[in-house]
Parts: structure tokens; C-alpha cells; sequence
């Protein structure tokens, strides 16, 4: 028989999976007040705390639930994970978990994250090449490995934990597939081609192999060499192919084979990841659907009262994190730096305040949508309760810094809040670029819009919508982007 503790556990699992923390919250506090000590309703008040973005009392749950089982693994994994997102230093409660759990590998990731954070970024690399020499398979550590080398301005050696892996195990083909994959990630297309052919000759004709070399050659501009390969695989049932194929075919000038290969998808309703495209061969060919994927009206211009976000000591509080960060080896960022992690997950005063000024503004544009559609990428959704923030992170452009073109095309809409720009910027310089096309397909498509970034600007838009910025010649832009999950939308 369940007894009234698991019971509580599973309502609260449902809860959190469902979006509906806030729901299920008073039953496990009023059970509590009758059970201090019930260790697991106690864990479990604590996640759905998390869910709500109220972490500094889940901490104070959890530091409690330590103080009565000071030998819980799981409990000691959950408070290090908390203080970490709330930017909190969490390297010693990692450490702590780490001794109750030393097999636990996702504990090793948590302390290197911590330990850039605090500024330790050194020592991090230092403890996952450790491990990395003794794991040579672990490519979670690999990745993060690449990862905090890249943004400690060490990109020569961002590979090299791969390299040492490689040598040791020159015959695992998953060493070769997982290195070039990530170097695809951050456009490092000439090293990907080059890991990619050390793989086929170890590896043999792996299709997963020819596939990210189609698309690396294409990038490349070895146009020929691609056609080959391209013509070679054919069409394949496989979302990221598709999307290579995609960029290919638009390349070559071929909108109206791009838009016939991505009909089966859109009539099986799995366009995530494709929508972008489609946006661009629906323009290219002159498709009506062009305009009924993108609108006007889907892009809002909110500026914020004064008195909602207090800019000055925001830009002071992002300023002190961007002091610690560089740029990731796979993002849009340009001459520039990005935070790492969630944001909006942090408790200080004014990000939280900021935080919940955007969910305030996300609500509202919500609200001024048109009718649902189905089958709409944007329309089809809309947020069921509390909005949710998929992730969120600031940027920090320097002289001539700016956004290749990209989309997020795993959210539901995205945004741009600015808290600092240039002075002086000369005309065109610096404007947020929405709905046009990546420059390094040459398509020659002009952006639908362009947006003047002002300080207490808020911008909102489609996930799926391509973006960028222009470059501007000197000074700070200084912004702060979030996503919403489409899952609880």
C-alpha cells in the first residue's frame, strides 16, 4: 500500500512535470507543518520551490533536510545544483555531494561550472582532464571540457582532452563523431572535414559520418564535393539532415526543391528545427505561406516604465558576471562576451526583479495574439499558467561587436531587453535585424524589420524568426535575451 509520503512524492513529480507547481505547493507545506522530518515530501517542496523560481527558500529547505541526514546523496546533489543556479558559491557543496556519491558523474560537471563561476575556471579544466584521462568515454566531460576552455580564451586547446582520447582509442568512432560534431557546433567547419576523414578511415563509411561531411563541405564552399555526397545519401527521414540539405539547396539556389523536401515534414507535423527554413524558401519562391508564418504583428516593441527595472544597477550586477565570461564555442556572439547558465534562475535583487518584469510583459503579448491556429509555429501555443522561461543569459558587445543570424528554434518566442547601448550610434549601426537571412547563405534577403536598441527596450518575437544585429564602431550593448518553453505553452 502507498503510504501518504509517496503519494505526496508523486503528486508533486506530476506537478512539476506538468507546469503546475504552484497547485500542489499548499498540500505538501500543510503536510509538513504536521511532519517536519518527512525527508521526502521535504525534497520534494524543495523541487517544486525550483519550479517557481523561489530558490532561496528551497535552499533554506534543503540546508535544513542536510542538517538531518548529513549522509543523503540526493539532497546534497539538489542544494549544490540550487546554489549553483542561483549564482551562490557551490563549489564546496559539490565537493560535499562528490564525497557522498564519487561515481556520480553529473556531480563532476556540477563542480567544474561551479568552479568557473567563482572564478576558479583553471582549476575546473584542471579536475576534468583528470577524470578525462581516467574516462576517456565520459563525453558529457569532453563537451564541458571544450566548452570552459573555449570562454577561458584557451580555443588551440579546446580540443585537446578528444585528442588525448583519440590517441589513446584511435579505433572508437565515437570519439571522432562526438569531436566533429561539436566542432560543426562552433563553425570550425575545416577542423570538423579534417576529424570527419580521420574517423572514415578508422571508422569506415559510417552514413552518420558522410552526413555531417556533406554539410561541413557545403559550408566549406566545396560545392562540387557536396553536390557528390548529398546526391549520394539522398533524401533521409532525419531531422538535422534535413536541415543540412536545407542550407545546401538554398545555397545553390534551389528554394523550390528546399520547400518540396520540407512538404513531408510539415504534413507530418515535425517542423521544429525546420521553420526557419521554411521561412526562407517560402520567401525565396514566393510561396504565400511566407507571410502567413511571419507577421508584423508578431513582433512587439515594449518600452518599459522607468520604474519597473532599475537599468543602472542592473548593468552593474551583469557587468560583475561578464567580468567572468567569454564566448561559448557554439554561439552568435561576435567581438563579445555571453553569461553562462540561467539568469534568470539567479536570486539577485535586480535580476530577479527584471525577471519578473518580463514575465509580466510575455503575459501581455500573449494576451494580444491572434486566434490560436493550429499547425502555427506560434499561434497553435500559448502559455497554460505561470510563463516559463526556457533560458535565459545576457550579452555584452564591445566595439564592432554583433549577432550572426540565428533562430532558437526549440522555444516558443524570444526576446531582447537592453540595458546599455552606444552613445552615439551612427545610422544603421547596432539595430536589432529580425526576419532576415544568414549572410553565409547569400541569399541577399533584406531583414522584415529592424528595431533601434534604446536602454529599458524590450523586444519579443517568434522563436523561429531569424535574427541578428548590425556591428556598430565603438562603445557598450549591453542586453539580456530569454526564451519561453514551448513545452508548457
Amino acid at each position: 500500500m502507498t503510504s501518504a509520503s509517496e503519494q505526496l512524492a508523486a503528486l508533486a513529480k506530476t506537478a512539476r512535470d506538468g507546469g503546475t507547481e504552484d497547485q500542489a505547493l499548499p498540500r505538501l507545506a500543510a503536510y509538513l507543518a504536521r511532519n517536519p522530518g518527512d525527508l521526502l515530501v521535504l525534497h520534494w517542496h524543495a523541487l517544486l520551490l525550483r519550479g517557481l523560481d523561489r530558490r532561496d527558500e528551497a535552499i533554506v529547505l534543503l540546508e535544513a533536510a542536510r542538517r538531518l541526514t548529513p549522509d543523503n546523496a540526493s539532497l546534497a546533489h539538489s542544494l549544490a545544483q540550487l546554489k549553483l543556479e542561483a549564482g551562490l558559491p557551490a563549489s564546496g557543496s559539490f565537493l560535499e555531494a562528490i564525497r557522498l556519491a564519487p561515481t556520480n558523474p553529473e556531480l563532476r560537471l556540477g563542480l567544474a561550472a561551479a568552479r568557473f563561476a567563482e572564478g576558479e575556471g583553471e582549476l575546473a579544466l584542471s579536475e576534468l582532464d583528470a577524470m578525462l584521462k581516467a574516462q576517456a568515454g565520459w563525453y558529457p566531460g569532453h563537451r564541458q571540457y571544450a566548452q570552459l576552455a573555449t570562454l577561458s580564451g584557451l580555443g588551440a586547446a579546446a580540443m585537446a582532452s578528444y585528442e588525448r582520447a583519440i590517441a589513446a582509442f584511435p579505433d572508437s568512432g565515437q570519439l571522432y563523431y562526438e569531436a566533429a560534431s561539436l566542432l560543426i557546433q562552433g563553425e570550425r567547419y575545416g577542423d570538423a572535414l579534417a576529424m570527419l576523414d580521420r574517423g572514415l578511415v578508422r571508422a569506415g563509411e559510417a552514413k552518420l559520418f558522410l552526413q555531417l561531411k556533406a554539410g561541413a563541405l557545403d559550408e566549406l564552399g566545396q560545392e562540387a564535393a557536396a553536390d557528390a555526397l548529398f546526391a549520394r545519401l539522398g533524401v533521409i527521414d532525419d531531422l538535422a539532415h534535413t536541415v543540412r540539405r536545407q542550407r545546401f539547396l538554398l545555397r545553390r539556389g534551389e528554394a523550390g526543391a528546399a520547400t518540396r523536401e520540407l512538404e513531408p515534414w510539415l504534413a507530418a507535423g515535425v517542423m521544429e528545427g525546420l521553420w526557419p527554413y521554411a521561412a526562407l524558401a517560402w520567401r525565396l519562391s514566393g510561396d504565400p505561406r511566407a507571410a502567413w508564418l511571419e507577421r508584423p504583428e508578431f513582433v512587439a516593441i515594449v518600452d518599459l516604465d522607468p520604474g519597473e527595472v532599475d537599468l543602472a544597477a542592473l548593468a552593474a550586477v551583469l557587468r560583475r558576471l561578464h567580468e567572468r565570461s567569454g564566448r561559448f564555442l557554439d554561439q552568435s556572439v561576435r567581438r563579445g562576451t555571453q553569461t553562462e547558465g540561467n539568469l534568470f534562475a539567479r536570486t539577485d535583487r535586480e535580476i530577479v526583479r527584471l525577471r519578473e518584469a518580463m514575465r509580466r510583459a510575455v503575459a501581455t503579448y500573449a494576451e494580444r495574439l491572434p486566434a490560436q491556429e493550429a499547425g502555427h509555429p506560434l499561434l497553435a501555443r500559448r502559455p497554460r499558467g505561470r510563463v516559463r522561461f526556457a533560458g535565459s543569459w545576457s550579452v555584452r558587445l564591445g566595439d564592432a561587436g554583433f549577432h550572426q543570424y540565428h533562430q532558437h528554434p526549440q522555444g516558443w518566442i524570444s526576446s531582447a531587453f537592453y540595458i546599455a547601448v552606444p552613445e552615439a550610434l551612427a545610422p544603421g549601426e547596432g539595430q536589432l535585424l529580425l526576419g532576415g537571412a544568414p549572410l553565409d547563405l547569400g541569399l541577399g534577403l533584406a531583414p522584415a524589420q529592424t528595431v533601434e536598441p534604446k536602454p529599458g527596450r524590450l523586444v519579443i518575437f517568434p522563436s523561429t524568426m531569424w535574427h541578428g544585429t548590425s556591428p556598430f564602431a565603438e562603445g557598450e550593448r549591453l542586453s539580456v535575451a530569454f526564451d519561453i518553453t514551448p513545452e508548457l505553452a
